[in-house]
């Protein structure tokens, strides 16, 4: 179950907005699952491949994203927030201690090529909008990837940045606090929250902020005990494309879950809605 809570013109005063239903694509583990025919072992076996497959791409991504991370603002957790919250994610999601010493080595090594951090503009299947973002030590390779998943459902790199608003976002759970939810939505109002919504099911609360004040609004929410998981800029349609037909559907999932399973692909921002 999601509550969201908006906090913009609000003091101690709090309205429940249902939140929007938004594109998620199906997990790969689901799609497999279709088809891996009548023999259960086969299913066992198929799922827990696409599964395992999932989970090596995620630890690949945050393998990145510590690299990344370390070498903007070095290996010492302690003086690097968003290394520290990267680090709870791989934790979280039970990234092996070696591949994190590992990734952490990577990002202390100066003599390695920096990653840089890039936005592709794209319009997918059906018209909509996507801002793709990626870590790459070879942007040629990483657009070139980006534009052939693109081709293969009709899609192209094209200007959209207009269609979101760039806002700061910081995910986490309650950590050693003990808060309620209530009273951390009044904690996270006042460290400048605007918009902020609680997963129960995965015990996380994200919350949305102005992106000048993403350093400090995490800065803060650390201060309260609470396990910060993700520091990161995100966009917010203005706008959202409803996709209601089975094909085009079919297409927007393909062009999410290939987009997805790039190496260099970090987060993709999307305004679908599937009615």
């Amino acid at each position: 179950m999601l509550r969201r809570i908006s906090s913009i013109g609000l003091t101690k005063t709090r309205s429940f907005a249902k939140t929007q239903t938004v594109w998620k694509p199906i997990p790969i583990c689901l799609q497999q699952q279709r088809f891996a025919g009548h023999n259960k072992w086969s299913k066992v076996k198929h799922t827990k491949g696409a599964k395992d497959a999932k989970k090596s791409i995620l630890f690949s991504k945050l393998s990145l994203e510590i690299v990344s991370a370390a070498r903007a603002g070095g290996t010492d957790p302690t003086l690097n927030n968003k290394l520290q919250a990267i680090l709870n994610r791989a934790k979280a999601a039970s990234m092996a201690k070696e591949s994190i010493e590992n990734a952490l080595k990577k990002g202390g090594d100066r003599n390695k090529e920096d990653l840089e951090s890039v936005l592709y503009e794209c319009v997918g299947p059906g018209g909509i909008a996507l801002i793709v973002q990626a870590l790459t030590d070879k942007k040629s390779r990483t657009v070139k990837e980006v534009k052939e998943v693109l081709n293969k459902v009709g899609g192209s790199v094209s200007s959209v940045s207009y269609l979101f608003e760039k806002k700061g976002k910081v995910v986490f759970t309650p950590g050693e606090s003990g808060h309620s939810f209530e009273q951390i939505m009044d904690i996270a109002i006042d460290c400048g929250a605007e918009d902020i919504e609680e997963d129960e099911q995965e015990n996380l609360i994200e919350v949305t902020c102005e992106f000048n004040d993403l350093n400090t609004v995490s800065k803060a929410l650390m201060d309260h005990k609470y396990e910060v998981q993700e520091i990161e800029a995100t966009y917010i349609p203005l706008s959202t494309v409803e996709v209601q037909d089975k094909e085009t559907i079919e297409l927007v999932e393909k062009c999410l879950d290939d987009m997805e399973n790039l190496g260099d692909v970090v987060k993709i921002h999307c305004n679908a809605v599937v009615n």
